[in-house]
């Protein structure tokens, strides 16, 4: 599969066509996926693309949390 819009990842997920790991590895976090990976050592897999992707609206929610003070 070719690269994707956020869109289209977002809807094949909600289809069931595709799991986190796919979801990640089509789209723009791609690369800070693998830097992740690598800098944890830790292999690309369903459980820390969903870890990854967790993290990622944490730290988006923490920058919300901590402009609006």
């Amino acid at each position: 599969m070719a690269k994707k819009t956020y869109d289209e990842l977002v809807q094949l997920k909600q289809d069931g066509k595709i799991g986190w790991l796919e979801f990640l590895q089509l789209g723009d976090d791609a690369e800070d996926f693998r830097n992740w990976c690598e800098e944890h050592g830790e292999q690309q897999s369903e459980e820390n693309a969903e870890l990854f992707i967790e993290m990622q609206e944490y730290w988006v929610m923490a920058d919300f949390n901590e402009d609006n003070y």
